[in-house]
């Protein structure tokens, strides 16, 4: 039969009490102390990368919002060279036209001028060629006074020709 033996029963149970006091202090303390700084090492690690995670989706709003100032500036900038473009091509062209009716009120001007000049030049060859066939009909006897007055009133009929002819 099983007998019982009270002290047995006391240096166990004082054994037991013993025991469970040295495994709490070396044993149980320790690991439950590993396993709390483990436990605040991950939670500082996941706090840390949410924190990082919306840093970063900060800096991606940053950017985009950067990205879409700095499109539309481009596309502002684009629009105003295309501008400047335009009445770059408009100033061009509108100097050409001036330049080019310029240069066609220059040349009709000389034109002109050269037209005058033969007519001018025709006169006097006609003014010359009737005075020599004057003075062939007339003889040596006419003066230089009797001439130019014959060249004078002939000027003015040939002007008076030339002026009907025109209109």
């Amino acid at each position: 039969m099983i007998s019982f033996n009270i002290w047995s029963l006391v240096f166990t149970i004082v054994n037991l009490i013993v025991l469970f006091l040295l495994l709490r202090k070396f044993l149980i303390n320790p690991v439950n102390k590993v396993i709390q700084e483990r436990e605040e090492m991950i939670h500082n690690t996941i706090s840390s990368a949410n924190q990082t995670k919306e840093e970063a989706m900060q800096l991606k709003k940053e950017y985009e919002t950067t990205i879409s100032g700095v499109e539309a500036e481009c596309e502002d900038i684009r629009e105003k060279s295309r501008q400047e473009a335009k009445n770059e091509y408009t100033r061009i062209m509108n100097e050409a036209d001036l330049k080019s009716n310029r240069m066609i009120k220059d040349a009709e001007k000389s034109i002109e001028m050269e037209r005058e000049k033969a007519l001018s030049d025709m006169e006097s060859q006609i003014a010359d060629l009737a005075l020599a066939a004057a003075a062939r009909i007339i003889g040596d006897s006419s003066d230089d006074d009797k001439n130019q007055a014959l060249y004078d009133e002939f000027l003015k009929k040939a002007g008076e020709t030339h002026d009907t002819e025109n209109c």
